[in-house]
């Protein structure tokens, strides 16, 4: 496995990655109606593909298959997602590993995310503190998640 930079031709299976991840593992924290709001059938590719190329966007790769990906948006993890079947394999240890790096070199002091109920061990094992538990309103569904904080 290694991990490079996002390139446009990576959207169509980062897109896939997400919703598959969402509606598979996210599925055990939040309900189906919370998921399929989240991670709809129908996602704008263009705003995605613009949001992950002016973010630092990472991918995982293993056998020319795409497993895994984050971005940051300056000091903020946008989206951390490992495919289904390579949870626990630490692909989002070394994605983040790389993440958290180039934070400082860029000079960040923290980075901080909206971590889902799925994600909040992750975060915590990694030195993240709990800033405030809060519940974000979707299409008039809410939907819990923590706002999670390390410092560097």
């Amino acid at each position: 496995m290694y991990i490079r930079n996002y390139q446009k031709n990576d959207l169509k299976n980062i897109i896939f990655l997400f919703k598959e991840t969402v509606h598979s593992i996210n599925s055990k924290d939040y309900t189906q109606e919370q998921v399929k709001i989240w991670a709809p059938e129908n996602i704008d590719e263009k705003s995605w593909h613009l949001s992950l190329l002016s973010h630092y966007t990472l991918v995982a790769i293993d056998k020319e298959k795409i497993v895994g990906f984050v971005d940051l948006d300056e000091n903020y993890v946008d989206r951390l997602y490992i495919a289904k079947d390579y949870q626990r394999q630490k692909i989002a240890t070394r994605l983040m590993d790389k993440i958290e790096n180039h934070a400082k070199k860029q000079g960040q002091i923290s980075l901080y995310s909206h971590v889902s109920i799925t994600a909040k061990k992750f975060f915590l094992d990694r030195g993240y503190i709990v800033n405030k538990e809060q519940y974000v309103e979707k299409q008039n569904i809410l939907f819990k998640n923590y706002v999670m904080e390390k410092f560097l």
